[in-house]
């Protein structure tokens, strides 16, 4: 999997999710193309101007060993950093294992005691939580969920999937 996000440019595809994640984006520091894809303008987004929300965002969580590898912390960087600089979030990086977990079936579920959660170190309201699943060397499936973490609920939810195939030495991919 490392090969595969090596020949992958990242942070157009996280910057993308993170667009479709943000709840209150400010048009000044992300607009979309004509083309569809982002413009990141951050010489036009004065941060210090826009009300900023706070999220909790986790490392991503293989959901086969359900653990996050260096894979999913290198995701769990990109998806920081775009949600800091697409969505203008001000970023909380926190251990939320505990919180957080994952099931035989391999879905992500919160634990149903908002107390645990909603704790004084950590008083955002939201948690951007990431999972990925690699699938027959050819396919990597990306999960961002945004939670509620009083409520529990999952607010929105983004998917990608990126196929890979060698063409002679290299290898190339589509983002779905």
């Amino acid at each position: 999997m490392p090969q595969l996000l090596d020949s992958t440019t990242l942070k157009p595809l996280f910057q993308e999710m993170a667009y479709e994640l943000c709840t209150d984006s400010c048009s000044d520091c992300a607009v979309r193309n004509p083309d569809g894809t982002l413009k990141i303008q951050p010489k036009t987004c004065t941060l210090e101007e826009i009300r900023r929300q706070t999220v909790l965002v986790t490392d991503f969580v293989d959901l086969k060993s359900y653990v996050p590898g260096e894979s999913g912390l290198l995701m769990g960087e990109l998806m920081r950093g775009s949600l800091n600089q697409v969505c203008c979030y001000k970023i909380v990086q926190a251990e939320f294992g505990k919180y957080f977990k994952l099931n035989e079936n391999g879905l992500v579920s919160l634990t149903r005691r908002v107390s645990e959660i909603k704790h004084d170190d950590y008083p955002q309201p939201e948690a951007v939580v990431g999972t990925y699943n690699y699938l027959n060397n050819s396919k990597v499936v990306l999960f961002v969920r945004r939670i509620n973490t009083t409520t529990g609920h999952v607010t929105k939810m983004v998917t990608r999937e990126v196929d890979y195939s060698c063409i002679g030495r290299k290898i190339v991919y589509r983002v779905k």
